[in-house]
């Protein structure tokens, strides 16, 4: 059975958000939508939850370009058999601003693998918890300076 697809209006409005705000989510690499042939985004049950996901990101204070490094990070070429033989040479290792998804260089794209299949795109999950995972200790954000004797 296919995935319910919703319509990018009731997404945004079951999560409080402009429809302009999924939009620059999906410019800016954080998610992909399904589109029709006219060009209406369409997202599954798992796409919502993965908005909710960049949403309490950036209320824990993570920019969108601190999530799209974070995403940037997943490692595709150890999940994926990658045709570039050295990493020297693959897109998503030298253009570390970008998940692969968002990289048009990759060669997926030349491939017509659907990204939003891929199990690197499914492992976008993952980076909410890689503060836990990585034992990251934040600073607090206000220190009591020091007084010099």
């Amino acid at each position: 059975m296919a995935e319910e697809m919703v319509k990018i209006g009731v997404v945004a409005k079951q999560l409080g958000i402009s429809i302009r705000t999924i939009h620059m989510y999906e410019r800016e690499g954080l998610v992909l939508s399904y589109k029709n042939p006219a060009g209406t985004r369409y997202f599954t049950r798992r796409d919502v939850e993965w908005l909710l996901v960049i949403r309490a990101m950036i209320k824990s204070a993570i920019s969108i370009a601190g999530i799209r490094r974070l995403l940037a990070l997943i490692p595709c070429w150890e999940r994926m058999r990658c045709a570039y033989v050295e990493k020297k040479e693959c897109p998503a290792i030298l253009d570390n601003e970008l998940p692969c998804w968002a990289n048009h260089a990759n060669l997926c794209w030349n491939s017509g693998q659907e990204c939003r299949d891929c199990p690197v795109y499914e492992m976008r999950f993952s980076i909410s918890t890689m503060k836990s995972h990585l034992d990251i200790r934040m600073k607090p954000e206000f220190s009591e300076p020091s007084l010099a004797s």
